[in-house]
């Protein structure tokens, strides 16, 4: 038996960190994809392969109760925490692999790597995220419990503990969203008063021309957000009144995209770009980074809106116009200055598995 799945990466397109406090979040599933493959194999030897982690062949091994095993080989073990984490997870709800039943499981992520450079940084487009829905979702099927994956709603809430455990407790899970469902989304924190939950949105008819700008810098989103709990321990007051403020925005975005008020939305992603200045300067993050900081520059000078996507600090961000000419140009001010601009578009499938 063979089970295939993959998942899609994401870019936040707006209500990044308000999102932490129960804002709307503006996400879109975004064509780059991890992918899982399990393959049966006779025995009972399991084994693992992740070129873009450098593990060729590491062997899996289950204790007396079911629990990954790693004492073989503790590095490949270490760079796999991951895989750990998702095993564990899912046998906290009884969805253990079956015992004595070998496979080889063989992890993809390559997409989300620049491959032009020599370093190959992370792009920063939710590979852990995308990583953990594929991954979870063929273990379920290869377990037999297939079924648990169909309910999307259910199935999220388990995606969301187990993403979050990796983590160590940080982020909201609007990548984890993105990931399983697809398309162009509002998620919110599932929280007293702030339904709905995830909310498919469609920006289409409003003819909006947009284009994705890697920054050149990979950034550590799990380090932003160390950074700002720090932060905020003797900040309280300064960080509520930056979040209300970005939760205000986020709201008008969010209603932008249901009204389809193109106009409206361009205003919403130029504010909230300057409040997340203003929070950036407040807290010492450099959410607006050196990169987003010429970006801004540039595509201004096309009189187009730029903000930068997530956390910030690097990674993506995303121009925005009704004008094709305008992005047009935008887009040669922006290459002539040394950045790229990787062909990204809205995913709408989400999580896909085949066996």
């Amino acid at each position: 038996m063979d089970v295939v799945a993959s998942a899609p990466g994401k870019l936040v397109l707006l209500g990044e960190y308000a999102v932490l406090e129960g804002a709307p979040a503006l996400v879109m599933a975004i064509n780059r994809r991890a992918r899982v493959r399990i393959s049966a194999q006779p025995g009972a030897a399991c084994e693992v392969s992740a070129p873009d982690l450098g593990i060729a062949a590491c062997a899996l091994r289950f204790d007396s109760v079911g629990m990954p095993d790693w004492s073989a080989d503790a590095d490949a073990g270490a760079k796999l925490r991951l895989v750990d984490q998702v095993i564990r997870g899912l046998a906290k709800d009884s969805l253990t692999l079956p015992a004595g039943r070998g496979f080889k499981l063989a992890l993809d992520t390559a997409e989300f790597f620049d491959a032009d450079s020599v370093a190959r940084p992370k792009l920063g487009l939710g590979s852990s995220a995308a990583l953990t829905v594929a991954l979870a979702s063929a273990l379920a099927v290869f377990a037999g419990r297939g079924a648990v994956t169909a309910n999307r709603k259910v199935w999220l809430d388990k995606l969301l503990v187990l993403h979050r455990d990796f983590q160590d407790g940080r982020g909201s899970g609007v990548d984890v969203a993105a990931s399983l469902v697809g398309g162009l989304m509002s998620y919110r924190l599932r929280t007293a008063g702030a339904e709905p939950f995830c909310e498919a949105l469609d920006w289409r008819p409003m003819s909006l021309k947009h284009l994705s700008i890697w920054s050149g810098k990979a950034a550590s989103t799990s380090n932003l957000l160390g950074a700002l709990a720090q932060w905020r321990q003797s900040h309280e007051a300064e960080y509520q009144a930056h979040m209300k403020a970005l939760t205000v925005i986020a709201g008008v975005s969010r209603q932008a995209v249901l009204d389809q008020r193109g106009d409206r939305l361009l205003e919403a992603v130029t504010g909230y770009a300057g409040e997340l200045r203003e929070f950036s300067a407040a807290t010492g993050l450099q959410i607006f980074s050196p990169e987003h900081e010429q970006l801004t520059k540039l595509a201004a000078q096309s009189g187009v809106c730029y903000k930068s996507c997530g956390a910030g600090g690097g990674d993506f961000g995303i121009a925005l116009t009704p004008d094709a000419e305008r992005l047009a140009d935008a887009r040669k001010r922006i290459v002539a200055a040394g950045f790229r601009c990787p062909p990204l578009s809205c995913d709408e499938q989400g999580l896909h598995l085949d066996y």
